[in-house]
């Protein structure tokens, strides 16, 4: 594949992550805990993966979060979502790796959903104090393990559309 091709494919998808990031801050959910999100960016990214590499994902992933920051975010969600992303994003890598994707797009995207959050916890944890935010854990959980497995559901329909 030519560079230019190479160059403009990232770009697409770096522009659809960031324009689904853009979408979802649109969108408020009725949620009691403040922070929670579908992730509609982290569907690129898993596609991505599967579609791509691991590498390829990260610097997809790590542009993505920069380009967040600067638009909606600040230092402070900068630091969560590439703390969230990193954790996510090797968990995912080395699961495929390990079962030689064996393991269903679900399973693959509730682990990132999971330790995504766990990312985000741990990065909260540094500026907070673990023993404040330790509470939230099972919240965060939950919520990684739902969103993940929504978003392996659609990520795997997507892939599967793009086959046929």
């Amino acid at each position: 594949m030519s560079r230019i091709r190479s160059l403009c494919e990232f770009s697409i998808y770096t522009s659809l992550a960031f324009i689904f990031s853009y979408l979802e801050s649109l969108i408020p959910l009725p949620l009691p805990f403040p922070g929670m999100k579908l992730g509609l960016a982290n569907l690129v990214i898993l596609i991505v993966l599967y579609q791509k590499n691991p590498r390829y994902a990260l610097g997809l992933s790590m542009l993505r979060n920069l380009l967040n920051a600067f638009t909606f975010g600040s230092l402070f969600s900068l630091l969560y979502s590439t703390a969230g992303s990193l954790l996510s994003l090797s968990v995912m890598a080395l699961t495929l790796h390990l079962t030689k994707k064996r393991l269903s797009i679900l399973s693959v995207s509730a682990l990132g959903g999971i330790f995504h959050n766990l990312g985000q916890l741990l990065s909260a944890s540094f500026f907070v104090g673990f023993q404040s935010i330790l509470w939230y854990a099972p919240i965060l959980y939950f919520s990684g393990l739902f969103t993940g497995i929504l978003i392996g559901w659609l990520a795997g329909q997507v892939i599967r559309r793009m086959m046929s």
